[in-house]
């Protein structure tokens, strides 16, 4: 304990000041310089500071928050210039209930002082420990918001000095509530940084998903399929993996691939479809790979191939399966490598190039049959992606009807009213086997035939579609249920059979071309020819 009477030491606190003019004064010059802090932090010390200054240079401040989770006061701010203040109080936790000092101030609401904080049993001998040396006297005053108890404020003065008197626990009492206040505002600001912070990061992720959403555009539909489809594509596009595009032709297997370049990290480079099923073996090389002057009679200047000049973007090889097979040798040392040899020339190229490939044809049997490398298949199918039919989404087709209606209407520069029930009727109930692509041709033609500020009624439709009826869709000019053939023209018979009895060889050859013109009979492009006119390309 420390020495009294005449032995003991003759320094006394700071007077606050001798009226009470003074210390209005002194409370409002405060409580403005404290309403001006925002960041809590910084408001906690310049309390402490500012409550040193006042209290004089021997009191240790401290301000004990309450902890609502635990019922704990804790000190959230630690001065490291007072000994009060050392970094280990961060750690000290005191229970906010009457056994303790700052616990009996949260619990009556009332201001204390305390003449000799060591010889009250409430004084926490933990927080003793910890500061390393002795109190004497204590002021503790309540800080109350409009939200209730908040915590305590407190100054202790060394067992050197006179103790504090009623006058500065009076102070000290009207002090903490603008203590309280400024706490209060700093903390509603801090809530509303906050707030504000996640609705940043809200608003972020909300732009994120438009421009996600934007990126697919172009695929349409809401069923189940096309939303597996879509979560496929944003995988896709976050990894540069090799990815192949499978799927009937009509599908959609260029806006598949276009749609994850967009997405992806090289969405702002170039990209370009390649039929490799358009080109002659020379060609392809020629196109894909450049050649060098000379290469080859024609060749009178140098040709940068598509590989190097879609660098930083991505090239989608569309019908790879029909590529042949020194071309299928040539891609693959380009996965493997990463780098391409021009016609005609002796070293390789780096390219900077993503290779997004797409089929009709079954690939997996193309490679048991021999027909594609199966070492070039593995690389090129890391990743593949199947775009479902329109049959297995036919729930789409209303919102593709009037996706495809809009498009049309604005390439044809035609106003139209859209469809009458009978031809909508049509267009919901045909099956499509030439997919979405055979709807857009069915879609741009009757809007092609409309009359401006009509509706687009049956006879706008193609004879193929009102022959099957849509029951069938584009199918023979179909049985009836008892097996009867419902009477039509010879002319809308006959190109019914032809749009149902080509479609099925192509899906039966796997979408391959080639071979369904050898099935058929007819030349490549004389099937192309018959494709385009029948709306199943």
């Amino acid at each position: 304990m420390a020495e009294t009477g005449t032995g003991r030491a003759k320094s006394s606190h700071v007077t606050l000041a001798g009226a009470g003019e003074s210390r209005f004064k002194l409370l409002f010059d405060l409580s403005r310089s404290l309403a001006e802090i925002k960041e809590l932090e910084t408001l906690l010390s310049s309390i402490v500071a500012r409550c040193r200054e006042l209290f004089g240079p021997g009191s240790a401040v401290a301000v004990m928050l309450l902890d609502r989770d635990t019922d704990e006061l804790y000190f959230p701010y630690t001065d490291t210039q007072r000994p009060l203040h050392m970094p280990q109080l961060s750690e000290v936790r005191i229970p906010a209930g009457p056994g303790t000092l700052g616990g009996a101030v949260m619990a009556t609401g009332k201001a204390e002082l305390v003449p000799d904080a060591e010889a009250d049993p409430r004084f926490d001998l933990e927080l003793q420990r910890r500061l390393g040396v002795r109190l004497g006297s204590v002021l503790l005053a309540p800080l109350r918001s409009r939200e209730g108890m908040v915590g305590v404020l407190t100054v202790s003065g060394p067992r050197d000095v006179p103790p504090w008197t009623p006058d500065d626990l009076g102070f000290l009492e009207n002090l903490a509530s603008y203590v309280a206040l400024a706490i209060e505002n700093a903390r509603i600001y801090e809530r509303l940084r906050t707030a504000e912070e996640d609705l940043r990061v809200e608003v972020g992720a909300l732009r994120a998903d438009l421009e996600r959403r934007d990126v697919f555009q172009e695929i349409v539909g809401t069923s189940s399929a096309i939303r597996s489809l879509i979560r496929l594509m944003e995988s896709a596009a976050a990894s540069p993996i090799a990815v192949l595009v499978e799927g009937e032709t009509g599908t959609g297997k260029e806006l598949v691939a276009r749609g994850i370049h967009r997405a992806s990290p090289r969405g702002e480079g170039p990209f370009l479809a390649v039929n490799c099923g358009a080109f002659t073996p020379e060609l392809l090389e020629s196109e894909l790979f450049g050649h060098q002057r000379g290469a080859f009679t024609g060749a009178d200047r140098a040709h940068h191939g598509l590989f190097e000049t879609l660098s930083g973007g991505s090239i989608l090889l569309d019908e790879v399966g029909e590529m042949p097979p020194a071309m299928q040798v040539k891609l693959l040392r380009v996965l493997q490598e990463g780098e391409i040899l021009p016609v005609g020339a002796s070293t390789g190229r780096k390219i900077d190039v993503r290779v997004i490939s797409a089929s009709n044809v079954n690939l997996e049997a193309a490679v048991a049959s021999g027909r594609f490398r199966a070492d070039l298949y593995y690389r090129l199918a890391a990743f593949p992606i199947r775009v479902p039919r329109l049959l297995e989404r036919r729930g789409d087709i209303p919102e593709l009807v009037d996706h495809l209606l809009h498009r049309a209407v604005v390439a044809h520069g035609k106003q139209v009213l859209g469809f009458t029930p009978e031809a909508r009727a049509l267009l919901l109930e045909c099956e499509w086997p030439g997919n979405v692509r055979q709807l857009k041709n069915e879609v741009d033609r009757a809007v092609a035939l409309a009359h401006p500020g009509d509706h687009i009624d049956v006879g706008d439709l193609t004879e193929a579609l009102r022959a099957g009826g849509g029951r069938e869709g584009l199918l023979v000019a179909g049985e009836s249920a008892a097996g009867e053939v419902p009477a039509a023209p010879l002319r809308d018979a006959r190109i019914a059979f032809e749009t149902h009895y080509i479609a099925e060889v192509l899906e039966r050859e796997g979408g391959n071309v080639s071979r369904a013109a050898t099935v058929l009979g007819i030349s490549r492009v004389m099937l192309h020819k018959k494709l385009k006119q029948l709306g199943l390309r």
